[in-house]
Formats: structure tokens, sequence, C-alpha cells
């Protein structure tokens, strides 16, 4: 049986880059989404008209949890899955001195604790076949202050620590769980924070006002980009890695 790669927010950005490279290596995948009609993901555009048999794209808010819950169980049930990547990810821009209520409650629900529900019931399966990887993207914004990305970045920073700390309990049964950390990314979600399609000079060059640095390879990543190093971590060539985080920013971290 052909492995399955499970894939949260594969609609469109990250995901979906992720998916289509999966599609491309022979995995079957099943893709995962709030965004209603799959069949208009961006996915599903760009896939070649014979990967439709490997592929599946299903309609689901992962933050309800009980639903995201039953549906996960009847994948593990169904389908040889051996690796989840967690793609799903919501950004809302606030100052933290303005930061309300009900925006912390959205980040949470979408960043943190739909993933960690998911990991964690993912993570039990595999533990119990002794084989399997998880992949969860972060952001190289967990790693450090940001103006105006503050609350983006605290559910970012918990959802890599909680990944840390489950990696630690589960590499005794031969499951591995990596954290790929992306910096600014050409995806809609980079260019809601854009004013017009064309990356403001601040995001290559740095702004010292915002107490931002440049990218040093002077250059946005690409969705694919990051798919490239997830589709490695999932493989078995990084058999022998895990609980590692590999930041993919250009050098936006100057490594820290």
């Amino acid at each position: 049986m052909r492995s399955t790669i499970v894939v949260t927010g594969a609609a469109r950005g990250i995901g979906a880059a992720i998916a289509k490279q999966l599609l491309d290596q022979g995995y079957h995948v099943i893709g995962i989404d709030c965004q209603k009609n799959p069949e208009q993901w961006d996915i599903s555009k760009t896939m070649a008209s014979d990967q439709s048999s490997q592929w599946q794209g299903i309609s689901q808010d992962i933050t309800h949890q009980q639903e995201t819950q039953t549906l996960i169980s009847e994948l593990l049930e169904k389908y040889e899955i051996t690796g989840l990547v967690n793609a799903a990810g919501v950004l809302i821009m606030r100052s933290m001195l303005e930061a309300k209520t009900e925006d912390w409650e959205t980040l949470f629900a979408v960043n943190v604790m739909a993933p960690i529900a998911i990991s964690q019931q993912v993570a039990k399966h595999f533990c119990g076949k002794k084989q399997g990887s998880i992949v969860t993207i972060s952001s190289n914004s967990a790693r450090m202050p940001r103006m105006q990305l503050g609350m983006y970045a605290t559910t970012k920073a918990a959802l890599s620590h909680f990944c840390r700390n489950l990696a630690l309990e589960i590499a005794p049964y031969q499951v591995r769980l990596n954290i790929v950390s992306p910096g600014s990314t050409l995806t809609q979600m980079q260019q809601q924070l854009w004013t017009d399609n064309t990356p403001p000079p601040a995001v290559i060059d740095g702004d010292l006002s915002q107490y931002r640095t440049g990218i040093p390879l002077r250059k946005l990543a690409q969705p694919d980009d990051i798919a490239n190093t997830v589709s490695f971590l999932l493989s078995d060539r990084a058999a022998q890695i895990t609980m590692q985080e590999i930041v993919v920013d250009g050098g936006a971290t100057l490594g820290v």
C-alpha cells in the first residue's frame, strides 16, 4: 500500500506546495483545510491529471476538535499513514498593547491547540506502530521579538516548544518530529503585510525603525523552498533527525 501523508492547511500557500511536492514524489496525500470546495483549492488546480487518484482534499475546520478527532481516527483506520504535516496557521497583526482577547483566542485555536490535538492523536498511533514522522511549520518570528507580530510569534513559539517536548517523548518509539520555521515567504499570508504585490524594500534590506534585520540572501523564500525541507524530513533520508528546528529564512535570523 502506498504511504499516505496528511497535510493541514493544504488549500494554498506553503501547505499547497508541500502537498504538491509529496504528490510528485509518489505519496498518497490527504489535505485538510477550512476552505470549502477542495476542487477549487490551489493544489487541485496545479496537480497533474494523473495525480488525482493520489489526492484527497477534505474541508474541515481543525479548531472544531471533536469533529477533527473523528476525522483523523477514520483516516488512521483507513489508510497507511506514515507522516503528518502541521501547516495550517493564521496571522493577525496588532500591537501587543492593543491585542484583543478574541484575537488571542483565534490565534491560539488555530496555531496552537489544533496542531497539538492532531499531533497528539497521530503520535499515539505512530508510537503503536513504531514508525512515522511529523513535521510542524512554525515561524522564524518565534525566535525573536517582532513589531506588530507579537501575538503570532507567541503562538508559534508555544507550538515549537510543544513539538520539542513531544518529540522527546516519542523518540523511544522510533517516531520522529521536527520543526520547519520559514521566514518571509511569497504567499498570500505574506502579501497581506504589503500595500501592493511588491515586497517593501525593508523586507530585504531590514528596517532599523522596526528593529528588523534584512535577508542576507537578498530574496524571499518560495513555498517550494519550505516544501523541499519538509519532504526531506519526512523521508528515510532524515531517519536520524528528530527534535530539530530548521529555519528557512535566507539568514534573516542570523543563525540565532
